[in-house]
């Protein structure tokens, strides 16, 4: 149980790396394919991936050490089925009549190996019903596919990073995970009506949402740190893609990325927001500065400069309490959007789906 535990903890620590890396273009392409997120969706698909990541894991970790794998004589394979069912003849202490037995059958190996590897491609066999709509044909395949990929991964010896396999090839875990899946299809035939329809539509709407604007700025943020590369000075990058493409196209890079534009009566508006949209940042630097600065002044001036420090971290407070607020109001505009007399709205037109 250990080995198991291991493999899926190592599975966890691999799906926050793909969470981290898959996250900001999933919600770009969620944005711009409905107009927002949907919460149970989202957790619907990336449980999937992390079923599988932990699937994989579990039929690859722990890796044993080559040498130790080198020394090993053990057959490569087992081509003969269910040899799990003359294994649970033999050895099981299992007596229908003896009902001392049945505990300790739970604990014995003829249950526990066949029992996990039916639960390890059950989940996957939901997903397919539950998810992706597929019919009891095609989860038949792929449940098949995926059973034999672990299968593959193991006489490969790893793709051959091994001198030989450390895991038996076998046939029983084929059928046994492929009916696990199955098993995990029918569940989801009977219970898929009792969970949210993932097909539900959305209504057409112009709001935007906070998530939605900062998934832009990342997308900004991300831009200007490339094209300031190439460029002489930074500020050069972020004058361009803050202040100049959304006075000409009303919205910025990451916004058309989006499919959001600033709503704003002329282009003067759209550059008075831009710039007091731009000022919100300046606490933020220098806070940097006399942070970085408090490590080189004489011993005399660090009052002064914590003083600083504080009252800038104050400054910085301030634009997150007007978050704070925005997100409970009707418009979600922040503070230079109500000065400029400017709003974020969508660009798309979400039809509602008999």
């Amino acid at each position: 149980m250990s080995i198991y535990l291991h493999s899926i903890q190592i599975g966890v620590l691999l799906f926050f790396v793909f969470l981290l890396l898959a996250l900001i273009p999933y919600l770009i392409i969620q944005y711009r394919r409905y107009g927002h997120v949907n919460s149970w969706r989202f957790f619907v698909n990336f449980s999937f991936v992390l079923y599988l990541i932990c699937a994989y894991a579990m039929t690859i970790f722990p890796l044993p050490p080559v040498e130790e794998v080198a020394q090993m004589t053990g057959p490569k394979q087992n081509l003969i089925p269910f040899e799990f069912v003359k294994q649970f003849m033999l050895y099981s202490p299992f007596r229908w009549d003896d009902p001392s037995t049945w505990l300790a059958e739970l604990k014995n190996f003829t249950f526990i190996q066949p029992f996990f590897n039916l639960l390890l491609t059950l989940p996957f066999g939901l997903y397919l019903r539950y998810l992706f709509k597929r019919t009891f044909k095609q989860t038949l395949i792929l449940s098949f596919l995926l059973t034999l990929s672990f299968e593959l991964l193991q006489r490969s010896a790893l793709l051959g990073l091994y001198p030989r396999p450390y895991r038996l090839f076998d046939v029983d875990d084929l059928m046994i995970n492929t009916v696990g899946s199955l098993v995990g299809f029918g569940f989801a035939v009977l219970f898929s009506r009792f969970l949210p329809d993932l097909e539900a539509t959305y209504f057409p709407s112009s709001r935007v949402s906070l998530l939605r604007r900062f998934t832009a700025l990342l997308v900004d943020v991300f831009l200007i740190s490339i094209v300031g590369i190439f460029l002489p000075q930074p500020y050069v990058a972020q004058a361009v893609l803050l202040l100049l493409i959304p006075i000409l196209f009303k919205a910025t890079l990451g916004q058309m990325v989006l499919k959001i534009k600033i709503d704003g009566k002329n282009r003067f508006r759209v550059l008075i927001r831009q710039i007091l949209f731009c000022v919100s940042f300046i606490p933020v630097g220098l806070e940097g500065y006399f942070l970085e600065r408090s490590g080189t002044i004489p011993h005399e001036q660090l009052a002064q400069n914590y003083l600083l420090i504080l009252l800038f971290l104050a400054l910085m407070i301030l634009p997150l309490f007007d978050l704070l607020v925005a997100s409970f109001s009707k418009t979600r505009r922040l503070w230079y959007e109500r000065i400029s007399g400017t709003q974020i709205i969508s660009q798309i037109n979400i039809r509602k789906e008999d």
